[in-house]
């Protein structure tokens, strides 16, 4: 019930206060933090976990399996999955509804593309400011996106409608999405679930992504994600955690299709939308 009164709360005060905090200019553990508390955002279990996974990233090269792969992609649950162990075994998070991953890949094309790419999945048209887009999706069969900068420059408010997933319960999300540094340098993007924006089953979601241009006018994509909400325990935990919150091959596949994606924007300028009819 604590939990349900939050997330009322949070859609409650997000008209009302959001807008008076301008989000930090640079993303650390302590700024970003303290934005998202005087937002009053919901704040992931996992936040922690990311920040130490991002200050490790600073320092590091791709993993080496990026390398040896055919299409320079290499997928780890790993270290998510040992993560979310150790928070159910603490009573952090609820028992099969953690999903988690970690993406390593060289994408072949600039890094501009590849950013405009994500912010389409998040809800911005090509070449536009702000607006409504219809990604396809793997997992449901309609999806609505819609971002608008709300929290001062590159610091988006978005909307997330899912339907039609199966299993999956239908979605109904809004999240804040931060885009920090340039395509010299490269850029850093933090997204979080604020609030559900009436009914959803989330209650939790954060994911960093790393953007780098190499020299050859490729991109080095790094991210790292935590979501709870949508359970997978009646499945039972291990078959759960394998099949859907951890699996590799599923996230592999969710990832192909994104680089499909930044191909096609790179090739016709443009990204195929399943409108609704």
């Amino acid at each position: 019930m604590k939990l349900l009164s939050t997330m009322i709360a949070c859609s409650l005060i997000l008209g009302a206060t959001a807008r008076a905090e301008n989000a930090p200019e640079e993303i650390s553990r302590e700024t970003y933090g303290a934005w998202l508390e005087s937002i009053g955002s919901v704040v992931s279990p996992y936040q922690e976990n990311l920040f130490d996974w991002l200050d490790e990233q600073n320092s590091r090269a791709l993993p080496r399996e990026v390398q040896s792969d055919p299409e320079r992609l290499f997928v780890t649950v790993d270290r998510p999955l040992q993560e979310t162990i150790e928070a159910e075994e603490m009573g952090e998070v609820e028992k099969g509804v953690t999903y988690g991953l970690e993406t390593y890949a060289i994408i072949d094309a600039p890094v501009d593309t590849v950013l405009e790419t994500i912010l389409f999945r998040w809800g911005k048209p090509v070449g536009a400011v702000s607006g409504v887009t219809y990604p396809v999706d793997s997992v449901f069969s309609f999806r609505e996106e819609k971002l608008e900068p709300f929290w001062g420059e590159r610091s988006y408010r978005c909307e997330t409608k899912m339907r039609g997933g199966g299993v999956a319960k239908d979605q109904n999300d809004i999240s804040s999405l931060l885009v920090r540094g340039d395509a010299q340098n490269g850029y850093v993007l933090v997204g979080n679930f604020f609030g559900p924006n009436g009914s959803s089953p989330s209650t939790s979601s954060i994911s960093i992504m790393l953007l780098k241009p190499l020299a050859d006018g490729t991109t080095e994509y790094r991210v790292s994600g935590r979501y709870t909400g949508q359970s997978y325990s009646f499945f039972g935990i291990e078959f759960g955690r394998k099949n859907y919150g951890f699996n590799a091959t599923r996230i592999r596949a969710g990832q192909k299709e994104f680089f499909g994606q930044v191909a096609e924007l790179k090739k016709t300028g443009k990204i195929t939308e399943r409108r609704p009819r």
